[in-house]
């Protein structure tokens, strides 16, 4: 059973609740009313370096955001300090029943933000277990209660890296949660890294079975999230975008949905329907990328051109795989597909030439992508 003073830290809130309430003896120490606000739990790990960076920021940050006005005051003020030192301190309790020993403490004792940050994008970057990625929620949710602001690129480092393990149901279900998170698919990078994720996980099996079936209906939840939090027309803040502008996102939506149809012998209405729309979106957005100033020209090439496939490659595959359809290779669509198609062969074949040319021995995630889509390409032929 935990200690006074370490705040039921992995004792879950159910638990905790039934804890609660079971009989108590009177105690001396002074007690208040319920909060309304929750500090987050985190669930223990073999990592004991993420679970020592989470009880730092819990005990040191979460805790006291948490508490009134006057409780903040005692623990942080030496001069009211000693009444926590008295027999039996002060003991708070929070709305989810939680009690809490408050503990002296030294206002400018705290974690500093980049650096957990960084530590935090590395330790999840290298653990595959749900139990490590499970605490990403928590930890953001205490952040926007302590009003902890993340660097921008955050959370399009930490969307691909969740990605690349096969996490991206740990990023979905943060942006479900967005407003206690502040994880929203409207920040920079965030949608695009998800719909490529979706894009490779299919990919890296063939565009069949499970893992299809998976990326795509991940691909649906994103786009009735993005519809939920766009629909209030909201001007759009500074590193916010609007994803549903970006090709790429109707792009991977026609190319599973394309897969899936041919892998079940369906129909392609909504091949079709999904083509339709990435059309004019295709037609009307040109590419733009924005990069630091004072790149070498080498360096630059790199990653313009990976950026450049990260981006068509799906587009490419995408009307491949509708083309593929005797209804929609027919129609008006399928005459327009082809037309377009015939640019993007042109970007994508100019894009992986250059990227080449300027190689420093390492292959991008665009070029990646290339190898991986026209080695099947050449395959099925």
């Amino acid at each position: 059973m935990a200690q006074a003073g370490q705040s039921l830290l992995y004792v879950c809130r159910s638990c905790r609740q039934s804890l609660r309430s079971a009989p108590k003896t009177s105690r001396s120490f002074s007690t208040t009313p319920n909060r309304q606000k929750v500090v987050p739990s985190f669930t223990p790990t073999a990592h004991g370096e993420l679970d020592q960076l989470l009880v730092e920021w819990r005990e040191k940050v979460f805790i006291p955001a948490a508490l009134p006005e006057h409780h903040r005051k005692i623990i942080y003020k030496p001069s009211r300090q000693q009444a926590l030192l008295n027999d039996g301190g002060v003991q708070v309790t929070l709305s989810d029943d939680e009690e809490i020993t408050l503990q002296p403490r030294d206002y400018y004792n705290k974690p500093n933000v980049r650096e957990s940050m960084r530590k935090m994008i590395r330790i999840l970057s290298e653990q595959n277990e749900d139990v490590v990625w499970n605490n990403l929620g928590p930890w953001l949710e205490g952040l926007q209660i302590s009003k902890q602001k993340l660097p921008d690129f955050f959370w399009e480092k930490i969307t691909r890296k969740a990605c690349e393990i096969g996490k991206e149901r740990i990023i979905l279900a943060c942006a479900e949660k967005s407003s206690k998170t502040g994880f929203s698919l409207k920040k920079r990078g965030v949608t695009f890294e998800l719909m490529l994720g979706f894009h490779k996980r299919a990919a890296d099996h063939g565009f069949t079975g499970s893992e299809l079936e998976s990326a795509w209906q991940r691909a649906l939840k994103v786009t009735r999230l993005l519809e939920d939090m766009l629909h209030d027309g909201d001007k759009l803040k500074r590193n916010e975008v609007d994803p549903r502008k970006d090709p790429l996102v109707l792009s991977v939506l026609t190319e599973l949905a394309a897969a899936k149809a041919l892998e079940s012998g369906g129909n392609a209405d909504q091949v079709a329907s999904y083509a339709a729309r990435m059309l004019p979106v295709a037609q009307e957005r040109d590419f733009s990328l924005q990069m630091a100033e004072g790149l070498k020209e080498d360096v630059r090439t790199r990653v313009v051109q990976n950026a450049v496939l990260e981006s068509f490659l799906p587009m490419q595959n995408a009307i491949n795989l509708a083309l593929k359809f005797d209804a929609i290779k027919k129609s008006d669509l399928g005459e327009k597909l082809s037309l377009h198609l015939g640019i993007v062969n042109q970007k994508v074949d100019k894009a992986v030439q250059e990227l080449r040319a300027a190689s420093d021995g390492k292959k991008r995630r665009g070029e990646l992508m290339y190898d991986q889509l026209h080695e099947k390409k050449d395959t099925d032929s």
